[in-house]
């Protein structure tokens, strides 16, 4: 009976996967008590989010939420949050360098314009997300997906009311099992592959939930470690040879500790630790010979100098629960800090310079290592009082601080001269102070209205340091401190004309705070071409859409139409070539519908897939971004698509298997603004359209699970993202490319206990 359980768990999982996540242990004990039920469509399947900061399925959530198994993902060697970003519909993640960790989450056709972030990310109740935009928060995420966690839930938003500043574009969470009371769990995870044309990559990842005191206090421990072997070659660029195979490995490691204590009745109490850390050398940008994309050196072959990147995430939390009557307190305390250092040797670019600057002779500066060192440290507390008693009304307040420390560091050394040429530092502070609640009306059983409002209070102060003569000599700036108030709102409405039926409208606003700006001056005039203060862009969404089901559960679908107004959105303008912080002077307008499907044809065969379709243009023309008006905006694919043929089989009574099919397609997106203004370095070289297959199956009997994939199965090659600049005053366009992961071929094995 314990295999037929399994077997039905996972056919339920499949069923739902990409459209929500299935409480396979609710499952599983549901089968257990009714053992006459011998299909997977006689069984009733349990939905659950959070999205809402309450339990509800997700059917009830009057929002688009995408909620997903890790697990799903993991034994397809899928081992980044990028991989089910990308499977959302809706949502597109876009890197720079193509490393874990590095890039920007978008949605809904709210992308990364600066280096505030549009997309909050939690770990249950803890933010991550920097709110500072000289923390490099919209280019350096934390990709947890391989730790101990239950679900990750995609929200799209704007979801400024419940998750505050940066939750623009909508918030990714991370929801982690809870440590056992009573009996233990764990898990150890082997995966081993091979990419087309480079390395060896390996996966190790495990887990252990025991109780310590017995219904009381119980503690999970995990850990991971990953070696990317890499498939992008570092060439001599004098030659064109290859000096390093492979150049572009990288690797990880992580562990968590999280203790729970049902302290009482009433109290629970939960802490946890964290850190993780990855690491590489070299980027996987690729050397683009022109406008027309041909490599410079071959296929996959850079020329960049081989250098240090590194990135480490810490968490240290303490949460309490305390039930009252009729409502919930919760608490959260945090601390979140991430540091990031990349370097490499630059003397060929600024040797000759460095020289001229001290006076040494030609030749004599063998190297110029440029570094740069950012950090964040971020303390929240949030207090939330949550109504529990069922009727009319339901209830949600709370309270929100966070205090942030952020630095920035650049710094260029001429060796062996030991000689400064640059040391520049952005150190600065922010400080939110929040107050927030949603309150819920049902009219009707089947009806009801929801509204929300949460009022911030942002402050933001940022020094500037310089050493050097490329800086100008010494100097210490206390520029201008960026003080604001602003009150995000929420509007929904949900109608359930049937069981199987739900309809809801959702009104939302979001923003980023306002920061303090690096100045840059008119070099004839002196004259301060910036804002001294980058004031905050605010975002309004208009959404409608439906959840339901259909043929006895057996089609599950959702779809939804929006429209977006985003005012005075944050971006980077450039003057005589120098680059800051600023606001476009009118928005952007983003259009677009998304839907997906589930069909479960018969007990063992199903189709699963979803489309998104976003318009997303500026509004007005914008001469400091040198865009057009009705222009793309930057890195947002007008249409993506998703689709899967899954078929599951029991070999005996010990042995269940499966095969999955499945297909996604990306469309281009440009990635710079153009007007033909010859003063404008960037050149808009829009990414290449793309379609990658991938192929997963495998067998369960007993603890153990095995699967083989091949993702990327025809090795279709494409390049996801183009960096493209003019060299001013020549023909010369300096272009890089990151290419799409060539095939991958590898086993997964688990053993659960």
């Amino acid at each position: 009976m314990n295999n037929k359980i399994k077997y039905l768990t996972r056919s339920i999982r499949m069923l739902v996967y990409g459209m929500s996540v299935v409480s396979v242990s609710a499952m599983a004990q549901q089968a257990q008590e009714s053992t006459n039920q011998e299909t997977a469509e006689e069984s009733v399947e349990v939905i659950e989010v959070t999205s809402s900061r309450r339990v509800q399925t997700i059917q009830d959530v009057p929002a688009s939420v995408f909620a997903a198994d890790p697990d799903d993902f993991l034994e397809r060697g899928m081992t980044s949050l990028a991989d089910m970003v990308e499977t959302a519909p809706g949502f597109s993640f876009q890197s720079f360098t193509g490393q874990q960790g590095r890039g920007s989450i978008a949605a809904r056709g709210v992308s990364q314009q600066n280096d505030t972030a549009v997309t909050a990310i939690y770990v249950d109740d803890v933010p991550l997300t920097s709110n500072s935009s000289f923390a490099a928060g919209g280019r350096l995420y934390f990709d947890g997906l391989l730790g101990d966690v239950q679900r990750v839930e995609l929200i799209k938003g704007p979801q400024g009311t419940l998750f505050g500043a940066t939750a623009m574009a909508g918030a990714v969470r991370y929801i982690s099992n809870v440590p056992e009371l009573f009996d233990s769990r764990g898990k150890f995870t082997a995966d081993v592959s091979h990419t087309e044309n480079g390395d060896i990559n390996q996966v190790y990842r495990g887990f252990y939930s025991f109780p310590i005191v017995e219904g009381k206090v119980g503690l999970t421990l995990s850990g991971f470690t990953m070696d990317h072997g890499g498939y992008v070659d570092q060439v001599n660029p004098a030659t064109g040879n290859v000096v390093r195979e492979n150049a572009n490995e990288s690797d990880a490691h992580g562990y968590s500790a999280d203790l729970y204590i049902n302290a009482t009745e009433d109290l629970d109490i939960r802490i946890k630790a964290m850190e993780q850390e990855s690491s590489f050398g070299l980027s996987s940008a690729v050397r683009i010979a022109s406008l027309d994309k041909e490599e410079a050196y071959g296929e996959l072959k850079s020329d960049n100098a081989f250098g240090e990147d590194n990135l480490t995430h810490t968490l240290l939390s303490a949460s309490f629960s305390y039930t009252l009557d009729g409502a919930v307190v919760d608490f959260t305390s945090s601390k979140a800090k991430y540091d990031s250092f990349n370097g490499q040797d630059v003397v060929n670019l600024y040797g000759p310079l460095i020289e001229m600057l001290g006076g040494f002779d030609s030749g004599s500066v063998e190297e110029a290592p440029l570094t740069r060192a950012v950090e964040s440290d971020k303390t929240v507390h949030e207090l939330r009082i949550t109504s529990t008693t069922e009727g009319d009304w339901e209830w949600l307040g709370g309270l929100f601080y966070t205090d942030e420390s952020t630095n920035n560091a650049q710094r260029l050394v001429g060796l062996p001269q030991d000689f400064l040429a640059l040391d520049a530092g952005f150190p600065s502070e922010y400080e939110e102070l929040a107050a927030f609640g949603n309150l819920t009306y049902y009219v009707t059983p089947d009806f009801d209205l929801t509204a929300g409002a949460r009022f911030s209070q942002t402050e933001q102060s940022l020094t500037f340091t310089t050493d050097g003569p490329l800086a100008g000599g010494a100097s210490v700036q206390q520029l201008e401190t960026a003080d604001e108030s602003v009150t995000t709102y929420l509007f929904a409405a949900r109608y359930r004309p049937s069981a199987d039926t739900s309809w809801y409208a959702r009104v939302a606003s979001g923003y980023r705070p306002a920061s303090s700006n690096l100045p840059v001056f008119d070099p004839f005039t002196n004259e301060q071409l910036s804002q001294p203060i980058v004031e905050q862009d605010d975002l309004w969404s208009y959404e409608v859409g439906i959840k339901g089901s259909l043929l006895d559960d057996r089609f599950n679908y959702e779809s939804a139409l929006y429209y977006i107004d985003w005012d005075n959105f944050q971006t980077v303008v450039t003057f005589f070539g120098v680059t800051t912080g600023g606001n476009a002077k009118s928005g952007i307008t983003s259009k677009g519908w998304e839907g997906s499907f589930d069909y479960q044809l018969t007990n063992n065969f199903g189709f699963r897939g979803s489309a998104a379709f976003s318009d997303s243009t500026l509004n007005e023309d914008e001469p400091l971004l040198f865009g057009e008006a009705g222009a793309q905006v930057i890195r947002v694919p007008e249409w993506t698509y998703n689709a899967a043929a899954f078929y599951d089989y029991q070999l005996n009574s010990n042995v269940a298997g499966w095969v999955t099919l499945s297909a996604r397609f990306k469309d281009e997106m440009s990635t710079a603004y153009d007007n033909g203004d010859p003063s404008n370095t960037s050149v808009n070289l829009k990414s290449e359209e793309y379609t990658t297959v991938n192929f997963t199956t495998g067998l369960e009997w007993q603890n153990w699970t095995a699967s083989f994939y091949v993702n990327n199965l025809f090795d279709n090659d494409a390049y996801t993202y183009f960096n493209a600049n003019a060299v001013p005053g020549t023909s010369i366009v300096d272009i890089t490319g990151i290419p799409l992961e060539p095939r991958k071929v590898g086993v997964s094995v688990s053993y659960a206990f």
